[in-house]
């Protein structure tokens, strides 16, 4: 074929949280030139679907790795549930944070390669043999070459630039030092490989955007400015790529891991967890505690320990018939936390559920009037038989409003249905793909207890029982607004041009293995592209 004989260098740059309505806004306003001639010189899509919850981590993750979260032929994959998650299976429990001190008083964010499962491969892992290179990426397990090249200059590069309020001296800098740092590895790539002959799989992070949407917002003019920049940088890489003669031979793909959003209103627990006989987990305290909220800004993920009357270390998924009568004053725990301002969406599942068959039970707060709607989700089988169910009690509306759309509305027909299905007929409306993504984020061990949503109308702000600011621009939601993000790949002309009306974020690295002619792992859930 000659399209995998002409491309010998794949480059996957991810500019972290930008919406994709947004960005393509931009570019067809022309004020991101760089993008467009990338566009124009390839294949992109308006509407790629993230994953479940649009979070850093476990997003770039499943772009890294080409599969989700969960369980794939019993196994661990990559096993990565949330930005902050309780690891269980450690006596007592330890609490993962990527971006804060966590329980040994260490920054956790290295600790992302050690999380993946054993059943999945990045990108640097399928590739095979070739130099393969790593800029400011952390999802980098397998890769020859990391920049920044020890792991203590990787957490201090991974602070300067999260915790910069200077967009102008700081952030703007790590854009064009990593695209100059990638340059130099095709350039002179004796100085950082074994062997010389440049990357044939390689990584770009930018998330100085992440941090100027956080800081200012998607709808300032600093946020819009650092995008420019980005662009601008792009341009200097698809330059210097065509100096050095490797432009043509080289598929470049652009991609975020989530959209965003403006909270409305900023929520206060109050005395809520006093009152109701709850107690946080803390793991450097002498007091077990009975849950841990492990990350909440609209979408809160809930821990709580199954002997929550016992003095045991090990904590166990409590039943659902534990948590309808939870703790020292016996509360109803599904009823109660839709008592808080702003909940109207609730998730959680049977601790029976196995690899190959379970259930998840839905639940929505009508904002209009005092009711809650149920539905379900049930999966079945694993793998590339993975399949999902989804049901409402009600027969006129649903927990994901699916029923009011024409084709969404096709798959409430008590039947399971593949992946492909979903993202067929939902890509086009808010949750899309959610039967299947919540049902694979069920899976993993890993996971919460129970799961709620504001819907971005509250933000908590929340991580492992602390508050940690007052921001209301966020990115973790259902809605198309945090869940859809762009996706570009360009650069060599033998790249089929044409627009792809939907896909997915695990469609990218099956999509770049095979440009390469090479075959993704097992473990890919995406489909190529090409």
């Amino acid at each position: 074929m000659k399209l995998m004989n002409q491309i010998k260098h794949i480059i996957f740059c991810i500019i972290d949280d930008v919406r994709s309505e947004h960005l393509y806004d931009l570019i067809e306003g022309g004020s991101l030139p760089n993008l467009k001639k990338l566009i124009d010189s390839g294949l992109h899509s308006r509407n790629c679907i993230t994953d479940f919850p649009s979070l850093t981590y476990p997003t770039q993750v499943s772009m890294m790795t080409g599969t989700y979260t969960g369980n794939y032929l019993e196994e661990l994959c990559h096993g990565v549930p949330s930005f902050h998650w309780m690891d269980r299976h450690k006596v007592p429990p330890d609490l993962r944070s990527y971006n804060s001190i966590g329980t040994n008083e260490r920054i956790q964010i290295y600790k992302l390669n050690d999380d993946l499962g054993s059943n999945c491969r990045t990108m640097f892992e399928m590739v095979g043999d070739g130099n393969t290179a790593s800029i400011g990426q952390f999802i980098n397990r397998g890769v020859d070459y990391l920049f920044p090249e020890r792991k203590t200059k990787l957490i201090l590069y991974y602070l300067l630039i999260k915790h910069s309020h200077n967009i102008n001296k700081y952030i703007f800098k790590a854009n064009i030092v990593s695209v100059k740092k990638l340059l130099n590895t095709f350039e002179k790539p004796r100085k950082f490989f074994e062997t010389n002959e440049a990357p044939i799989a390689s990584t770009l992070l930018f998330i100085s955007s992440d941090v100027a949407m956080h800081l200012y917002g998607f709808d300032s003019e600093l946020y819009k400015l650092n995008l420019f920049h980005i662009d601008k940088v792009i341009g200097i890489l698809l330059d210097g790529l065509e100096k050095l003669g490797y432009l043509n031979e080289t598929a470049i793909a652009i991609s975020s891991d989530h959209g965003n959003y403006k909270a409305k209103a900023l929520g206060d627990f109050g005395n809520f967890l006093i009152n109701n006989g709850l107690t946080r987990y803390h793991p450097r305290r002498r007091r077990n505690g009975n849950m841990n909220i492990g990350g909440f800004s609209s979408v809160g993920f809930f821990n709580f320990n199954s002997n929550s009357n016992s003095k045991s270390k090990m904590w166990n998924h409590p039943t659902v018939s534990e948590m309808e009568n939870y703790g020292p004053k016996k509360i109803n725990l599904i009823e109660k936390l839709f008592s808080l301002d702003g909940i109207r969406l609730m998730y959680y599942c049977d601790p029976e559920n196995t690899s190959k068959r379970g259930k998840i039970y839905l639940r929505k707060k009508d904002r209009y009037i005092d009711k809650i709607i149920e539905g379900s989700i049930e999966y079945e089988g694993s793998g590339k038989e993975f399949k999902t169910k989804y049901s409402t009690v009600s027969h006129d509306t649903d927990v994901f409003n699916y029923l009011s759309d024409e084709n969404a509305s096709k798959l409430m027909d008590n039947k399971f249905h593949t992946i492909q299905e979903w993202l067929d007929n939902t890509y086009q409306i808010d949750f899309p793909l959610y039967p299947d993504l919540l049902s694979r984020h069920f899976k993993n061990p890993r996971r919460a207890d129970l799961i709620v949503s504001t819907c971005g109308d509250v933000a908590y702000n929340i991580k492992h029982g602390k508050k940690e600011n007052k921001n209301l621009y966020l990115h973790d939601i259902g809605l198309r607004r945090s869940t859809v993000v762009p996706l570009i790949i360009g650069g060599s002309e033998n790249i089929p041009k044409k627009e792809i009306s939907y896909c997915k974020i695990t469609d990218i690295v099956p999509t770049l293995i095979k440009i390469l002619g090479k075959k993704p792992h097992l473990s890919v859930v995406g489909e190529s592209l090409i």
